[in-house]
Parts: C-alpha cells; structure tokens; sequence
C-alpha cells in the first residue's frame, strides 16, 4: 500500500512540476513582451514630447481604459519578477518535498528533510550562495577586463597567472608553454575543445534546459529527471539507459562549462 501511495506522489509531483514549469515559462514571456512595450512607449512618449510640446497635457485626456492599460504596462515588467521567483521558490520546495516522500515510501530509503520547512530553509541557502557565487564571477570578469585593457594598452603583453602552477614551480615556463594568458592575440587555451559546443548542447536538450541555462535549472532538471527513470521508481526496458544518460549529461553540465558555453557561443 505505501509503495502504491508513493507511485500516486510521484506522480503527482510530476504534474506540480509540470504546471509550475509552465506558469514560469507563460510569466517569462509575459514580462519580456510588456518589457518591449514599456521600451517602445517611451520612445515614443520622448519623441513625442521633442516634437509636440503639449503631449503631456494631451495625455491628461485619456480615456480610463486607456490609462489602465498603461498602468499594467508599466506595472508587469516590475512585479513579474518577483512573481517568478515566488514560482520558483514554490516548484522546488513544493516538488522536492514530494519527491522525497515519495522516494521514502516506494523504497524505504530515507532522503532529504522530514518537514517542509527545511527545504524552505535549503532554498533560501542555496539562493544566497547563488547571488555570492555570481558576485564572485563579476569581479573575475572586471578582473578580465583589467587584465584586456592592459594588454591593449602596451601592445605585445604577456601576463602570468602564478595561480595555475603550484607554489615554487615554474619549470612550466619552458618553450613558451605555460597556462594563463598567451602573447596578445592568442586567448584562452582550450575555448575551442573539439566538439564541446555539440556535447554541451546534447546534453542540456538530455535535460531538457535552455542553451542559456544556469546551474540552478541544471540542478532542478536533473533532480526531476533521474527519479523519473531511476531504475528502482522506472520498470520501462530502457530506463536504466535513460538514467545513464541523465547522469552523464548533468556531470557534463559544470559551471566551468556553462561559462565557457556562454563566453564562446552565445
């Protein structure tokens, strides 16, 4: 009976996710398309203005309707972010919760928290470690963009990066080979690894996450994904092929290499 309720939350949790998914997509595009309305009704209220100088007062004028509008125009590119974050917020504490009972009650392996309230508290740590994370990447960039300017400045520059070799070796120098920068000119070493773009973009259409995604969506989809067709939950023939996959992919799908993926190919 327990293993019957748990396939029913598994289930059920599937669906939670599924409709969450969708809200946030709808949401996404809804503030993207009103964020391009608002744009292009300023232009035009900053043209307008620059050519009739009684616009303003014109507007006064306006019927209701027409300022309602307006005011969900303006009003949507705002709040709709935080309406998205609240989805996101309840689609991982909501379909977590359920996925790890339903785990518990099919296999008798307990994982995860027993109350609610702890994966709040889970969500909350991981957002915060997300927004240092990323601050951390922002300074690396400006970093970058130091290290640019300079290389432009003087030419022909060549910079060492003492953090790529280990302390008192710099036998690494020999030749010209070495990590870090290269003479001016010559970038990163290894951006273009052969077939990393065609691995990166198999493996994210594996998890079913966008070109740009980010380790976060990464993290939720393989979550979904690998108890959906772990071999224990899944009786279908080629699960355990599914979940392999699954599994290769999410490994492939590293920050480093998100970055990279972004830096070189969007």
């Amino acid at each position: 009976m327990k293993k019957l309720f748990g396939k029913f939350l598994h289930g059920l949790a599937t669906l939670v996710g599924t409709i969450f998914s969708v809200l946030i997509n709808f949401m996404n595009i809804l503030v993207m398309t009103f964020e391009g309305i608002r744009s292009l009704l300023a232009l035009v209220f900053m043209v307008g203005c620059s050519t009739f100088i009684f616009l303003p007062t014109l507007l006064l004028f306006l019927p209701a309707k027409v300022w309602y509008a307006i005011f969900i125009i303006l009003v949507i590119p705002v709040l709709g972010p935080k309406f998205i974050s609240i989805l996101r917020y309840g689609n991982y504490v909501l379909t977590e919760w359920m996925y790890d009972r339903a785990n518990y009650l099919i296999t008798g392996e307990r994982v995860g928290f027993e109350n609610i309230s702890d994966y709040s508290e889970k969500y909350r740590i991981d957002q915060e470690r997300e927004r240092q994370r990323q601050a951390e990447e922002e300074a690396r960039r400006r970093q970058e963009q130091m290290y640019d300017y300079f290389e432009d400045l003087f030419g022909n520059f060549t910079y060492y990066d003492t953090r790529d070799f280990n302390q008192g070796d710099f036998g690494g120098f020999s030749g010209g080979n070495y990590s870090g920068y290269q003479n001016y000119g010559g970038g990163f070493a290894g951006v273009n690894d052969l077939g990393f773009k065609e691995r990166y973009e198999k493996a994210t259409s594996k998890l079913g996450v966008p070109l740009n995604t980010d380790i976060y969506d990464v993290k939720l989809a393989y979550r979904k994904l690998a108890k959906k067709y772990h071999p224990d939950l899944n009786k279908e023939p080629d699960a355990k092929e599914k979940f392999q996959e699954i599994n290769d992919a999410y490994e492939f799908l590293s920050e480093e290499n998100i970055k990279k993926y972004k830096n070189n190919y969007l």
